[in-house]
């Protein structure tokens, strides 16, 4: 009896092992179907051309895209009012 009991918890930590390893799937949140390939082959390429730059605001270090930041000078900052605090 324990012999099944050791071998059922060892497949069962096999499978979590695989499971953890396996990569997540490309796309799976896009279409909601998964058979479609098109969609799974430009998931990635997708991804990456969406990915922006992020910045840290100089007055409360929060990250933001670069596309809402303000700059004054070098600086980078979250909002106009933080700008204007400097």
């Amino acid at each position: 009896m324990r012999i099944l009991f050791w071998l059922g918890l060892l497949v069962l930590i096999i499978l979590a092992l695989k499971k953890k390893m396996q990569p997540p799937r490309a796309g799976s949140g896009s279409s909601g179907y998964p058979g479609n390939s098109a969609d799974s082959e430009n998931a990635g390429s997708r991804n990456t051309e969406s990915a922006e730059t992020m910045v840290c605001c100089a007055h409360c270090q929060i990250y933001l895209p670069a596309s809402e930041a303000v700059q004054r000078g070098e600086q980078v900052y979250c909002s106009k009012e933080h700008a204007d605090l400097a």
